[in-house]
């Protein structure tokens, strides 16, 4: 299982990426001038502040009834004024670790390799009759990335360097290269494009060092100013860290140290395998290529299966950050969407694959991460909206500001359009979902009891407060389907996004009810919440079903400007939720929803195919999981096989390894559902390791398209 090139990489989505859960490098393989893109999970610009507005709460009643009047625009525009919050910080890069080589002359039996199988990467070329090699792995036991070059003579001609984008000072001794550095106090997103001042440096930014040991050489060494300089060695070995000290002693054997490193990332990696054809020994930007121009190649959704799994061990590991937009791996200054953590559906899409696909190692991460949104939202709730419990809107960064962002620094109100994506105060319970999961496929009382019940009773406590009475029935407003937007009735050109009870809203309130409710029962805990529950429930506003049989996006049958909208929000009570399992009504509507978005050109960017997938193998429907999965990996996959929203974003990796293994095996509803959405395009294979609830483990086999055996334990 290997991804291989037999060229470097052209441009950043060609590298092939290595991490250790915090630190990560992505590789070029460049020849003459290799380049390690580096980056460590906790540089981000900014510092500790308050970000929630204050005096957004006296807007509130004013808007709701703006709402309910039918005045949308003076609502939106009511809320863009005075009801918003700055935006998030950014995810920074660590810098770039170059390594200059004297190479002159033609080079031949170039080949660079990611392998999957074992955490490493390796480049080898040979030029004037030398045979060179560069190893590479991060270690997560070592806390360190190691660099191995090798030449079968000794010509091993180097100067290595570090540059950043940041404010730095590198010092280059015998031993090695000392780091130091300092963020940013403020930078823009990368989609304002008036600031004046995008990126304040400032002195309240965070400080940061790292370094680059040289563990062993039998050439010549020096430090110089341009960098750390090697003659006349055939072997080099280095390790570098960042901001956490690296854990292995100087003298350790470097065999010993790939071997801590290949045994732990198996550990996890091995568990899950999945075979649908023996892999191609051809390039795999050749391989996409020959998918894309209509040849058949099955082994490469194996192969992209495996790297989903990869790609998480390798950016979300205990005592880390979870894995953000990009994973780890970022090497823009001004990063796309701040490089942060969407919460509208990124971030939750990328731990779609940790339970089904055999990653629970992978998880503890997103779980402190909620543990700490839900601290911050208590404030946020309480400061803008007066409610019990905690909310979360659609972005964070590493300070879990939890405000409705859309103010640029140093603005007194939000941009135009912002309302379309940041008054959306679902995302925090959104988020709670994979707590409760966790639960239903690790059944441990103490999560239950430690982790999931106070972070669920606090994401009741806030859509208890949140919901109001209006016409007798309990509704939610203002209240957003995220990113979308309808036309305003009776006008022409008119478009806005602020609606009431949207049934995004609706499916995430009586998830988290459930959920809560079916916490308290399993604890045997007679919470005080629960009445005022039942009370919502047995009042709140109900599903509406449109003209066309679709289920309803907002609480009215309103016209779509982009009827083909990427996000496909409403759908969640289909997948990731299992709220309508069994419901033929909603389940049809749902169906027709989805197929409607998708005859207007829906599920065009990396992670709205991704979802797709997952939808329509939760609708059993195996002939469009596989159309979208093809589409996936041929219109929003780049050459190193990361998905492409564009530009890069790493859910679709996820969500699309989540949606192979809902294809295959499923529980939902108390029903076990062996491939229910396979293909007829696999024909044979096998799967074992994927996961089901109540802590069992399902292997599967077929043969000319009928299951052959399978097994559950």
């Amino acid at each position: 299982m290997k991804l291989f090139y037999a060229e470097p990489a052209s441009k950043w989505e060609e590298t092939l990426p290595i991490g250790n859960g915090s630190l990560g490098a992505m590789i070029w393989g460049s020849i003459k001038r290799e380049c390690l893109g580096l980056n460590e999970e906790s540089l981000w610009s900014g510092y500790r502040h308050d970000k929630n507005n204050h005096n957004a709460f006296p807007y509130l009643e004013q808007c709701r009834r703006l709402v309910e009047q039918e005045e949308y625009v003076q609502a939106e525009e009511l809320i863009r004024s005075h009801m918003l919050g700055e935006y998030n910080e950014s995810y920074l890069p660590l810098g770039n670790l170059y390594m200059d080589f004297d190479h002159d002359g033609e080079t031949w039996d170039y080949n660079r390799v990611l392998n999957l199988d074992q955490s490493v990467s390796n480049v080898s070329y040979k030029v004037n009759g030398a045979s060179y090699s560069r190893e590479y792995f991060a270690s997560y036991p070592a806390k360190a990335v190691f660099i191995k070059l090798d030449c079968d003579k000794k010509a091993i001609n180097t100067l290595i360097s570090f540059e950043s984008q940041v404010p730095y000072k590198a010092e280059y001794e015998k031993a090695g290269i000392k780091i130091s550095g300092k963020c940013p106090e403020h930078v823009d997103p990368s989609y304002i494009d008036y600031s004046k001042n995008p990126v304040i440096q400032g002195e309240k930014g965070m400080e940061f060092h790292a370094g680059l040991r040289l563990l062993s050489c039998d050439g010549e060494v020096s430090g110089e100013k341009e960098g750390l300089r090697i003659k006349g060695a055939s072997t080099v070995i280095l390790a570098l860290y960042a901001v956490k000290e690296p854990a292995f002693h100087h003298l350790e054997a470097y065999e010993t140290l790939k071997q801590q490193h290949v045994s732990d990332y198996k550990s996890i990696y091995d568990k899950a395998e999945l075979y649908l054809g023996e892999q191609l020994d051809i390039p795999t930007n050749e391989r996409l290529k020959r998918l894309r121009d209509g040849e058949k190649d099955n082994a490469l959704y194996g192969l992209y299966f495996q790297y989903g799994r990869y790609l998480l061990i390798s950016s979300s590991r205990e005592g880390s950050l979870p894995a953000n937009l990009q994973g780890i791996w970022s090497w823009q200054l001004r990063a796309p969407w701040s490089c942060n953590w969407t919460t509208n559906i990124n971030a939750q899409m990328n731990y779609w694959l940790g339970q089904s696909c055999n990653l629970q190692e992978c998880l503890q991460p997103y779980f402190e991460f909620v543990k700490r949104i839900c601290e911050e939202g208590k404030k946020t709730a309480q400061v803008h909206y007066q409610c019990r419990g905690f909310v979360h809107h659609h972005n964070a960064d590493y300070w879990c500001n939890t405000n409705p962002v859309g103010m640029a620094h140093g603005e007194e109100e939000g941009e135009p359009e912002s309302v379309t994506w940041s008054m959306w105060p679902m995302g925090g319970a959104w988020l709670t979902n994979e707590l409760f999961k966790h639960y239903e496929y690790n059944p441990d009382r103490k999560f239950l009891e430690e982790t999931v019940y106070p972070i669920l009773k606090e994401a009741a406590l806030f859509l208890v407060d949140w919901l109001y009475l209006y016409q007798d029935q309990y509704v939610t407003c203002p209240s957003t389907s995220p990113e979308n937007k309808y036309k305003v009735p009776g006008s022409e050109d008119s478009t806005v996004a602020v609606a009431m009870s949207t049934a995004m809203d609706l499916e995430i309130i009586r998830e988290v009810f459930g959920n809560f409710e079916k916490t308290c029962e399993i604890l045997g805990i007679d919470d005080e919440v629960l009445p005022e529950i039942a009370e919502r429930l047995s009042k709140l506003t109900p599903f509406k079903i449109g003209s066309k049989g679709q289920l309803l996006e907002w609480h009215k049958e309103f016209e779509e400007p982009e009827p083909g909208h990427r996000h496909v929000s409403h759908l969640y009570g289909l997948f990731p939720s299992e709220l309508f399992e069994g419901d033929e009504v909603l389940t049809e509507a749902c169906k027709t929803s989805l197929l409607l978005r998708l005859a207007n050109g829906g599920g065009y960017t990396g992670w709205s195919c991704a979802w797709i997938i997952n939808l329509f193998a939760a609708l059993e429907d195996s002939k469009h999981a596989y159309e979208y999965l093809k589409t996936l990996l041929t219109r929003s996959s780049y050459d190193n096989l990361w998905c492409a929203h564009p530009p890069f974003q790493i859910d679709g990796n996820f969500g699309g390894t989540a949606g192979i293994a809902n294809m295959l095996v499923q529980e939902r509803g108390g029903k076990v559902k062996i491939l229910p959405a396979l293909p007829a395009e696999f024909e044979n294979g096998y799967v074992r390791g994927l996961r089901i609830k109540n802590g069992k483990t399902v292997d599967i086999k077929w043969s000319n398209g009928n299951l052959e055996d399978y097994k559950i334990y």
